[in-house]
């Protein structure tokens, strides 16, 4: 793909606006057929529509990348709510994306250092190896010949955010839980916005690299000097993806190594260090024969206050000890709940929070918590949860720390599931 990223509102509505008439006619060709059609043959046609949905679906994401790819990575991880065909092209926006072409290549380059690729690498390989929402990444070489990731941002990705947050917006409205996504937009975009600028990114490498001691995970370190606001360089670790890694049939101990490796981190970044690695996609691990585990693209990092780090573990002792008036008082600490008579709180537990909670703490409380060993999947059940908490009007909105809070515990959850692992839940922090 040669092309610029479209950035202006009338080039990525086209696009989008080509995908969904697309997408529309072929649904309508669907309902016309349907009538005629045995049931047997009504389920293949509507397989065939779905792949097809999926395909161009995709290809719409691919051509705008930035917000709108991000938006297919978050979709991509709804495994129960998409049809199965939709889910693994959605998937491919992890490290798939089809890669800009050589000018482009050398183009932002030359404009991060005012030299081509060749002068300020030793070596440099114009095929990435890859790609994801924001930027696509290539293999180099320095003057010490160390190997080199070099993360080059798409051009004029930075000024797609303000349209594509104005569709997400319009299209937010006019859903059943518009009030909770509304109120959880603000701080998305402040996070996207971050993201653009990989100076950030650098800074927040480090950051984890300094503070993040833990056996057998790598965080690649930052070259500077080969750095700049849309050019990021580090190390290249080596390892696997996750789709790449399960292909090789890891052994049971192997999933669970890995599995509660990605729960410590975790554990130790938000209760440590006050902060999270806040993007759980499978494109951002690797996964190594040795046991260890690479972490990778910092953009997406949530620093957390020490009164909400405090909270949590409170909140979720609660939950467990089934007491709904240090539930409220928790949310109502947080902004979230509205005060309510004795009786209005306890309906709301009892209709909404314990069924919430009961799902919540199952992990917690059975120690070792097989992801793999249920005829509904934990997170899906957990949606249902989620679905019902965010529909009632107790909750007045979300908190802003939980946000990503919440977005990078679920995605490791569903992550578990995917890798089929067992993780120790129990820590010292929920005592």
């Amino acid at each position: 793909m040669t092309k610029s990223v479209p950035t202006g509102k009338l080039g990525r509505s086209g696009v989008a606006g080509k995908a969904f008439l697309k997408v529309g006619g072929k649904q309508l060709t669907h309902l016309a057929k349907r009538p005629f059609l045995s049931e047997s043959a009504c389920r293949k046609h509507q397989q065939a529509l779905d792949d097809d949905t999926a395909r161009i679906l995709f290809k719409a994401f691919s051509q705008l990348r930035g917000t709108a790819l991000k938006i297919a990575q978050l979709l991509s991880m709804e495994t129960h709510l998409l049809p199965e065909s939709l889910r693994r092209e959605l998937s491919k926006s992890y490290h798939q994306v089809p890669p800009l072409g050589r000018p482009l290549v050398r183009k932002v380059i030359q404009q991060a250092f005012g030299a081509s690729p060749e002068a300020v690498f030793s070596g440099f390989d114009f095929k990435a190896f890859a790609a994801a929402s924001l930027g696509q990444v290539h293999a180099a070489r320095n003057g010490h010949k160390e190997d080199l990731a070099v993360k080059l941002q798409y051009p004029g990705i930075d000024v797609t955010i303000d349209n594509d947050m104005q569709l997400v917006r319009l299209l937010v409205k006019r859903t059943r839980y518009a009030r909770l996504l509304l109120s959880s937009l603000d701080e998305i975009e402040q996070r996207l916005r971050e993201e653009v600028d990989y100076r950030l990114e650098a800074d927040n490498t480090e950051w984890f690299q300094h503070h993040l001691s833990l056996r057998n995970v790598t965080i690649p370190q930052v070259h500077r000097d080969l750095s700049s606001r849309r050019v990021l360089t580090t190390t290249c670790l080596g390892g696997e993806h996750l789709e790449q890694w399960l292909r090789q049939n890891p052994t049971q101990q192997s999933r669970d190594h890995f599995g509660q490796l990605l729960y410590d981190v975790f554990v130790n970044s938000f209760y440590g260090l006050h902060a999270l690695h806040a993007d759980p996609n499978p494109g951002n691990y690797l996964f190594t024969e040795e046991g260890t585990l690479g972490l990778l693209d910092f953009g997406c990092v949530r620093y957390f206050s020490a009164e909400f780090v405090t909270l949590m573990p409170k909140l979720l002792r609660a939950y467990m000890d089934q007491d709904a008036q240090a539930i409220i008082a928790a949310y109502q600490q947080f902004g979230m709940v509205s005060n309510m008579s004795d009786e209005a709180l306890q309906a709301f537990y009892d209709k909404v929070l314990q069924p919430f909670g009961d799902w919540l703490t199952k992990p917690f409380k059975s120690g070792r918590f097989n992801f793999a060993g249920h005829s509904v999947s934990y997170t899906k059940e957990g949606w249902e949860s989620f679905r019902q908490l965010a529909g009632v009007n107790k909750i007045d909105g979300l908190a802003d720390e939980f946000i990503y809070f919440d977005r990078t515990f679920f995605g490791l959850y569903q992550i578990f599931e995917r890798m089929g692992a067992t993780v120790n839940m129990e820590h010292r922090w929920l005592v």
